[in-house]
């Protein structure tokens, strides 16, 4: 009997083992079978298949020519018109890294609870605001962060958004969001504050209040905040990318929201040498 528990518990394990490395090889298999940009385009434009037109749209986005003006349109009619919550989600992201700071007002819109059901739109929203520098959505910005039926998630975006704002109903609207309920809510708006204001006063409501009244009637309580960047993605390699030394993963680096960058802060698809295809033609001689 130990000896048939030693030989199925083996077997188990090792077919385990052999799952989790075939995994692995498909998935080492997936990075060299890349969509051509032909493909990416053509996927994007698929009214039949929101899968294809999502992962269309995360292609297109995150290419070096994603923030060509055409492309701009395309993000522009997903966030308004595509009826797929996941599509519309990967439009606004689309939007958020290329669009301009008018194109803020178009994803504001999307934020209202009352009006948009979706917690995956209205997320990917605000987490787009992040990256839209204009004061006009300031007031969406606030009615997330304090709106106690709003998903956490949400609401911690919308702190983290408005770090970029040194305005009276930022702070006030950050003070209130230390007493909600959940954590993550606390910590960004704690953290938010600190950007705002270069003080470390923590979790504590009543502490920043008395700060912030006192501050204000000496001088100016953004004096010293600090230079905000929006956040970004990164993690740890798994094993087979240190075996593949020459895949060089790179990910997007922090940077100041369009709408406050510098003159000399250029967007990848800028980087286009004068000549060189343009998307339109990329596409159109594409064999993919």
């Amino acid at each position: 009997m130990s000896r048939w528990f030693i030989t199925v518990a083996a077997v188990f394990c090792l077919s385990l083992f052999w799952g989790c490395v075939m995994e692995d090889i498909d998935d080492i298999g997936r990075m060299f079978d890349v969509p051509t940009p032909g493909q990416a385009a053509r996927w994007a434009l698929d009214q039949h298949d929101p899968d294809r037109r999502r992962e269309g749209l995360v292609l297109l986005s995150t290419s070096t020519f994603g923030g060509a003006e055409v492309y701009l349109e395309l993000y522009r009619d997903y966030v308004e018109h595509d009826p797929n919550p996941l599509v519309k989600s990967a439009a606004i992201a689309a939007l958020a890294r290329h669009g301009t700071p008018k194109d803020a007002i178009l994803l504001a819109s999307w934020t209202k609870r009352d009006k948009v059901e979706s917690v995956t739109i209205r997320w990917a929203a605000v987490k787009g605001l992040q990256r839209l520098h204009n004061p006009d959505v300031v007031s969406d910005l606030r009615d997330v962060a304090i709106d106690v039926q709003e998903q956490s998630e949400v609401r911690s975006a919308a702190c983290v958004a408005m770090a970029q704002y040194p305005e009276d109903r930022v702070i006030q609207a950050l003070i209130i969001s230390l007493d909600a309920v959940e954590l993550s809510v606390n910590v960004d708006a704690a953290e938010s504050l600190f950007m705002l204001t270069g003080q470390s006063l923590g979790l504590d409501h009543t502490a920043w209040q008395n700060w912030y009244v006192a501050v204000q009637k000496e001088g100016d309580p953004f004096a010293d905040m600090g230079t905000y960047h929006y956040p970004t993605y990164a993690r740890d390699a798994v094993w087979w990318e240190y075996i593949a030394f020459w895949l060089d993963e790179q990910y997007e680096p922090s940077m100041r929201p369009i709408g406050m960058r510098d003159s000399t802060e250029r967007r990848t698809w800028e980087d286009f040498e004068p000549g060189a295809a343009t998307p339109t033609e990329v596409e159109s001689t594409d064999d993919g």
